[in-house]
């Protein structure tokens, strides 16, 4: 697993979890959710030997940065994304939307429109990798046809 990827899962896990609202800070809630749930994660994956190693080690250190710039750009730009989510999806509204989908949908959308450096088609390779992992049967078949919709509107 790269780098990359433990931090885009990890982000789905925290919007998931984040997504009936946010009663605390928001840089409270990252670090607690990174140094009590991340590290078990990253620990199971080979990115750190200990809890020693959560904030000291250069992978887990770049782990963490990505991860809270997934999260702190999409909850910072959450109206925007789901304006495009919302414009994008036929018959669909974001409220009938898997939580898991949603979540994935927003974070991918952040990153194809505030992280041009990543290539779109990564983007959403990841996306339908992270569906497979943690939506059902159908997400992956739902998330593709949603960002690929996405792309056309980012790109006019």
């Amino acid at each position: 697993m790269t780098k990359r990827r433990m931090a885009r899962e990890l982000a789905v896990q925290f919007l998931y979890e984040a997504d009936g609202g946010i009663n605390s800070s928001i840089d409270l809630r990252i670090n607690t959710f990174f140094k009590d749930f991340a590290s078990e994660s990253l620990m199971y994956n080979g990115f750190i030997n200990s809890i020693n190693e959560l904030y000291t080690k250069k992978e887990s250190t770049e782990i963490f940065d990505f991860f809270k710039d997934i999260i702190t750009g999409t909850l910072n730009n959450i109206e925007k994304i789901d304006f495009l989510i919302q414009k994008v999806s036929k018959n669909w509204s974001i409220d009938r939307m898997s939580r898991i989908d949603r979540n994935i949908l927003r974070q991918s959308i952040f990153e194809m429109l505030f992280h041009s450096e990543i290539p779109k088609n990564v983007t959403i390779n990841e996306a339908i990798e992270i569906a497979k992992k943690f939506g059902n049967e159908e997400s992956p078949f739902f998330i593709n046809g949603i960002l690929d919709a996405a792309i056309q509107n980012i790109n006019l």
